[in-house]
């Protein structure tokens, strides 16, 4: 398999107007700001963590985050208090004309409050499309996890943190 590389676009425009009347250049408010993800063939980066966002638990019960759509579904016994949930999202590189195959967790992770002992597990861990991709015409690949978090009724507040083990293997 050789080497290949991947390069963020650049656009430039340029425009031209008359001198007369021209103003004092000023800056922008707010600012912009600029974004590259840039991934080296044969690698894999984390672009955004799978977040549940803030829940509250009255009964207890489950947060399911959609990979696809992102959407969060709760079971009753658990309700949204904010924040932005979001899939785990990824970004690949292969060399065109491979397959890779990506691998999420077939059992529960734990992730563990932090400042504390207690944990909550994730589980049913789901792809956005199969794992099994083809990469016919692009060298890069993006895709997103999602699963489900359990929420006893005494669970501890706070924040739960953890690692969940997701790689590609480029056969």
């Amino acid at each position: 398999m050789g080497a290949g590389r991947i390069l963020a676009p650049v656009c430039v425009f340029a425009m031209s107007l008359p001198a007369a009347g021209w103003a004092a250049p000023k800056s922008a408010s707010p600012t912009a700001k600029g974004r590259a993800l840039i991934v080296r063939p044969l690698s894999l980066q984390t672009i955004a963590d799978l977040d549940f966002a803030n829940l509250g638990v009255t009964t207890g019960g489950t947060a399911t985050i959609d990979p696809v759509t992102g959407v969060i579904t709760l079971t009753p016994g658990l309700v949204r208090l904010g924040g932005t949930p979001s899939p785990a999202r990824f970004a690949g590189a292969a060399v065109k004309q491979s397959v890779v195959n990506i691998k999420i967790p077939k059992q529960p992770v734990l992730i563990r409050r932090v400042g504390g002992t207690e944990t909550l597990s994730v589980s049913n861990f789901t792809l956005d499309g199969q794992d099994k991709r083809n990469l016919a015409q692009q060298s890069s690949f993006v895709f997103a996890v999602g699963a489900e978090v359990t929420v006893p009724a005494n669970a501890v507040e706070g924040v739960y943190v953890g690692d969940i083990d997701v790689t590609v293997n480029y056969p």
